[in-house]
């Protein structure tokens, strides 16, 4: 029997969803303007729209947190804020995955589909930020090694899409590529929710039985030096950075259902 706190969780998400879309929506056509004609360039815009969204995404997490929708343990997120110039990767098993780590980066650079620009709630924002667009994959990497050696944080999801349940993890070749190319230190993180929920199997009204909990934990950053191949394999040395990370990911992973 489905009680009271279930239908309060089913409308508490659908309410939460809702104000994120409309804020969004809002922000957009109000304060990123007036940002953007008030930076004296369009880089110090751009971050100072960054740090919006890093405070709206903040309050979103506390709104579900207190409305009973989430609960959440973070380990190391101090570890973020001391970030500059770097890669932060990380692995994608809900939609809030990148809600959750933007509210713990005051500013961040992040890539975005091509279709989302598409989306009326969205698109203003994806371009007050100056996040990246995922159109040409070649460009991609180029726009994003600068990024990074201008100084922004780049978060990027190696799998690309939300992993679906039950299914083995798949890495796709771009945040291997960047790695390889700005041979940059990089962040990694894992990300596990208890019971499955938001995931690419299931629909945003598709509640579990009990209030979703995230485990979240930044590691430490990784030199990518010692899987670089010295006569300049490139997809010898992606398939060496890809194989770190998905052991790094599949081990915090297991780590995280050890400890319950």
């Amino acid at each position: 029997m489905r009680g009271f706190n279930y239908y309060w969780r089913l409308f508490a998400t659908g309410f939460s969803f809702s104000v994120f879309g409309i804020g969004a929506l809002l922000i957009t056509i109000t304060l990123f303007p007036a940002v953007h004609l008030l930076s004296f360039s369009r880089s110090r815009a751009n971050r100072c729209c960054q740090y919006v969204i890093h405070l709206s995404f903040r309050f979103f997490i506390w709104m579900m947190k207190v409305m009973g929708v989430l609960t959440y343990d973070v380990v190391g997120a101090e570890k973020l804020l001391r970030a500059s110039g770097t890669l932060i990767i990380a692995n994608h098993p809900t939609l809030l995955d990148v809600v959750f780590i933007v509210s713990f980066l005051p500013t961040a650079q992040c890539v975005v589909k091509k279709a989302a620009f598409s989306n009326p709630f969205f698109a203003g924002v994806f371009l007050a930020t100056g996040y990246i667009q995922n159109d040409d994959p070649m460009q991609l990497i180029t726009d994003c090694v600068n990024s990074i050696e201008q100084g922004d944080n780049l978060l990027i999801f190696p799998e690309a899409t939300r992993t679906v349940p039950g299914q083995p993890m798949k890495l796709k070749r771009g945040a291997a590529s960047i790695i390889v190319k700005s041979q940059r230190s990089f962040i990694p993180m894992v990300i596990t929710c208890e019971p499955s929920t938001l995931s690419k199997a299931e629909r945003w009204y598709d509640i579990p039985s009990r209030k979703m909990h995230f485990k979240i934990t930044v590691g430490d950053g990784i030199d990518p030096q010692p899987f670089l191949v010295e006569s300049g394999q490139l997809s010898r040395s992606n398939r060496r950075v890809n194989d770190a990370i998905r052991k790094f990911f599949l081990m915090g992973i297991e780590r995280h259902e050890r400890t319950g």
